[in-house]
């Protein structure tokens, strides 16, 4: 067990909490066994807001025409999906946060970034996207910091 305490400029009383746990004093000091929580924490963080950001809905019915497998294959397919969804959504957050300084949450993001109107023209060979006004605070942010990217070593 280790007794957690945090002391806040702010606060009258410090915060303070137990890390109940069956790790080995003599292998995992203090400070190791917080690391580990903290990754923990980090991890399950990730997690929720994967599930609350992109709204995953996975399946445990086969609504009577469908196999087990074929359940399990679509709840792993849009598992995937989702995975390269928010892999995609927290690095263009980290291109927000590192061009304008500032923290970004997925929901932020996709309501001041991603949630704006476009008009798709085409013309012979190409297809073009035309922005609204609302892309106008976000938007030249979030190319900037496109165009600054480099392509990963081989």
């Amino acid at each position: 067990m280790v007794l957690i305490v945090q002391e806040k400029t702010d606060d009258l009383l410090p915060h303070a909490f137990f890390l109940v746990t069956n790790l080995s004093r003599y292998h995992y000091p203090a400070e190791k066994v917080l690391a580990l929580y903290r990754k923990r924490g980090r991890a399950e963080a990730h997690m929720g807001e994967l599930k609350s950001a992109l709204d995953l809905h996975l399946s445990s019915a086969d609504r009577g025409h469908l196999t087990v497998q074929d359940v399990m294959a679509r709840n792993q397919a849009n598992l995937l999906l989702s995975l390269y969804a928010y892999q995609v959504l927290h690095s263009v957050r980290c291109l927000m946060e590192r061009h304008t300084g500032q923290g970004w949450s997925l929901m932020k993001l996709r309501e001041q970034v991603l949630k704006v109107a476009a008009t798709f023209t085409t013309h012979a060979r190409q297809i073009r996207m035309r922005l609204g006004v609302a892309a106008d605070k976000g938007w030249p942010r979030l190319l900037a910091g496109i165009r600054r990217l480099r392509p990963l070593p081989d």
